[in-house]
């Protein structure tokens, strides 16, 4: 099954706009962004924008209404059959070293799905859920940076995503 969506221009911007808001409404309530990151403003719009790009990509491929929402805290980022879904986009990197993150505070039972933004294409790689790895130090890193700790699951660990869209997964 393919893993790949394309976003038309409307659903781009619409994302990309949203991600925008996004920085422009913790800024606005002076609400720290992204776990002590030190990136520029521009960095913050970007990595913001490619994130809600990942969203909207998750929501049509699983064929599901997505629903621009502005930060909302911890909550799931989508929801699909009853399922709490937190969706995190990477851009390719050097070397393919992407991984999936999930922080130490995630809830229990939610699913975390990698989304690998090369837009206008986004590949959904997989998901995991979150109870499978919390408290498992095997993953635990702080990829030498002067940043809290964070699980680091490596793409081939993930569930293939057909699974979750047919089902079969659980």
């Amino acid at each position: 099954m393919n893993n790949e969506v394309t976003l038309d221009l409307y659903e781009l911007q619409s994302s990309a706009h949203l991600g925008i808001l996004r920085c422009l409404e913790s800024i606005k309530h002076k609400e720290k962004w992204g776990y002590n990151y030190k990136g520029t403003l521009n960095d913050q719009f970007a990595k913001s924008i490619s994130g809600a790009n990942g969203e909207a990509a998750v929501a049509k491929f699983l064929n599901i209404k997505f629903p621009y929402t502005c930060n909302h805290g911890s909550e799931a980022d989508l929801i699909f059959k009853d399922l709490k879904l937190q969706v995190r986009t990477q851009t390719r990197k050097v070397r393919n070293l992407n991984s999936l993150i999930i922080r130490p505070k995630a809830k229990k039972n939610e699913l975390y799905i990698f989304v690998q933004d090369e837009a206008p294409k986004f590949y959904i790689k997989g998901f995991i859920n979150s109870s499978t790895i919390l408290g498992d130090d095997k993953y635990l890193t702080d990829f030498g940076l002067a940043r809290p700790p964070c699980y680091s699951i490596p793409i081939e660990q993930l569930t293939p995503i057909f699974l979750l869209k047919d089902g079969s997964w659980n």
